[in-house]
């Protein structure tokens, strides 16, 4: 039992961190900072995220709005957010946005 166990849980460690290394080498478009510096991005609801008219969108747990030109595609049709705090004031502030990449209808109007 213990082996099963400990297998389990030496898997959930190496898909965790497979999942977490797609962030590494990204970068934000404007700042050019890195995304993640550890343990600062994650995948989020599409429920905590609105689209807006512009092409840029709100996050709404910190209030942040975050303009298309800081938005990135997402690899898995999620969106993910990598967010820190700053030392002194402990607010976050956006390292990096991405966003499922838009679906485009490929059907064509008829003739008439």
């Amino acid at each position: 039992m213990r082996r099963v166990i400990l297998t389990a849980m030496c898997f959930a460690a190496m898909t965790g961190a497979n999942a977490h290394d797609w962030y590494e080498n990204k970068v934000d478009p404007v700042t050019n900072f890195k995304c993640c510096g550890g343990r600062d991005c994650r995948p989020i609801p599409q429920s905590s995220v609105q689209s807006r008219a512009d092409g840029g969108y709100l996050y709404l747990p910190d209030g942040f709005n975050i303009p298309r030109d800081r938005v990135q595609e997402s690899p898995d049709d999620q969106y993910h957010i990598c967010e820190n705090n700053y030392v002194i004031t402990h607010q976050p502030y956006l390292r990096c946005f991405f966003a499922p990449r838009l679906k485009v209808s490929l059907v064509l109007p008829t003739p008439r």
